[in-house]
């Protein structure tokens, strides 16, 4: 009997990009085109694999380092969204269950998006977008008709009572 081992995760950084609307705070969500190998046709927030040009000297002993300018960059890539990567705040980290073919570990920062004034995606990897409040991306996904992965939703679960992005972003700089 062969013995199957698990692949090793990736590394991996993910930018929740948050703004205020009349309803409440937004999330910006990405719609990942239907040919990709991981996630395809998924809703997903700006993020992928941490790059070897994301690593600095800092990143050989803490790798959140390298995982903010990753977000960064891909926020820019699939979004043309710029965010600083010093001002991106860590609220979580995934990792993909170990009986999965592909794997990913991901960490997860949020940003204020205030300031954007347009998304402009690749049209590639990611083939459209919406600003939605947690409460409603929530919604549509159990309704069907906004295809989720696993830690989006758990993101977008542990967002949802804020009123604003000034709270969400003052309850994960107090943790």
């Amino acid at each position: 009997m062969v013995k199957q081992t698990s692949a090793v995760p990736i590394p991996s950084a993910t930018a929740v990009l948050l703004r205020d609307s009349a309803v409440g705070p937004e999330a910006l969500l990405l719609l990942r085109n239907s040919n990709l190998k991981f996630a395809p046709g998924a809703w997903v927030f700006p993020g992928g694999r941490i790059d070897p040009e994301d690593y600095g000297p800092e990143s050989l002993l803490d790798i959140q380092p390298a995982a903010r300018r990753a977000a960064s960059r891909e926020a820019f890539e699939e979004a043309g969204v710029t965010i600083d990567a010093e001002e991106l705040l860590l609220i979580d980290h995934f990792v993909t269950p170990a009986v999965q073919p592909r794997r990913f570990a991901t960490w997860f920062f949020i940003a204020d998006a205030n300031h954007c004034r347009q998304v402009t995606i690749d049209d590639g990897e990611i083939v459209d977008y919406q600003w939605l409040t947690m409460s409603h991306a929530l919604q549509a996904h159990d309704d069907g008709n906004l295809p989720m992965i696993r830690p989006t939703r758990v993101t977008l679960q542990n967002l949802r009572a804020a009123t604003s992005v000034a709270e969400i972003l003052t309850s994960y700089l107090t943790r």
